[in-house]
Formats: structure tokens, C-alpha cells, sequence
């Protein structure tokens, strides 16, 4: 049997252990995952380990097994992530609690995009003054000199 051969088969053997026991590694990972998308996630990413090391395959008896060994491999980091992160003092904040305290707090999302945006239009009109003239409306906004101190101090 050449390496085609046994990759080959190998898929067949992945392809046919998700056909039977997907249902069960699922209900499996959902029990011991943080939430269902989760379980999922990681079941899907068991099966696609799997699928990229077919050709490693050929020295495994039991593809079922290898596959189940990925899955639990692959929540027990994703539990101690989460305790590290916890430990760390890291929060898992969904995007609208965020926003929700953001906003509470006088931070509005959009109010930093349009500021932004705001500089970045400023930036390119004073590069386009003369110099006289943004040397002006530099010394007006930054330093707070007035036209009449301005006035007597450049003529």
C-alpha cells in the first residue's frame, strides 16, 4: 500500500468515524465545554486535526480514539486558559456590556472613530496652510495667544 494509499484511506476511516460518532463526541464536549458553540468549535477543530494528520493515520488502530483524545486535549486547554485568565484577573465581557459600561462611563465607540477621523481631517487641512497661517492657529488654540498679542508681537 503506497502513502497515497493509506492517506486515502485514513480519510475514509476520519470520514466514516464523524458519520457514527459525531452525535456522541458532541454531546460529550457540550457536557464538559463552557457553552455549545464552544463544544462545537472544538469538535470541529478535532475533526480537522485529524484531516490534516491523514497521513499519520496509517500507525493509528483506532481513528475514533485519536479524534476523542484531540477533543478533551483541546478543552482541557481551553480550561486552563480560562483559569489563567481568571487568576490574572482577566473578564470576558460580551460586546454589549462593554458598550453598556463604555457608555455609562462617557466613552461612545463611535465617539473615538469620529475624533479620529475628526484629527485626521485637521492634520491634513493645517498641512495644506501656509506657514504664517498655521503658525496662527497654532498660537490661538495651543497657546492661547489672542489676534491682538499676535498683532504686536509679529509687526
Amino acid at each position: 500500500m503506497t502513502v497515497v494509499d493509506e492517506s486515502a484511506s485514513a480519510k475514509t476511516a476520519i470520514e466514516r468515524t464523524y458519520r457514527e460518532r459525531r452525535s456522541g463526541f458532541l454531546a460529550w464536549a457540550k457536557r464538559h465545554a463552557p457553552d455549545e458553540e464552544t463544544a462545537e468549535d472544538v469538535l470541529q477543530d478535532a475533526f480537522i486535526r485529524a484531516i490534516a494528520n491523514a497521513n499519520a493515520f496509517s500507525v493509528v488502530e483506532d481513528a475514533a480514539a485519536w479524534i476523542f483524545s484531540t477533543l478533551r486535549n483541546r478543552l482541557i486547554d481551553i480550561v486552563r486558559g480560562e483559569s489563567s485568565r481568571r487568576k490574572a484577573g482577566v473578564v470576558n465581557l460580551s460586546r454589549e456590556t462593554f458598550e453598556a459600561i463604555a457608555s455609562a462611563a462617557g466613552f461612545d465607540p463611535q465617539d473615538k472613530i469620529l475624533r479620529s477621523e475628526l484629527v485626521e481631517a485637521l492634520e491634513t487641512a493645517m498641512a495644506a496652510l501656509p506657514g504664517e497661517q498655521r503658525d496662527v492657529i497654532l498660537a490661538q488654540t495651543l497657546d492661547g495667544s489672542t489676534f491682538a498679542e499676535l498683532g504686536a508681537c509679529c509687526t
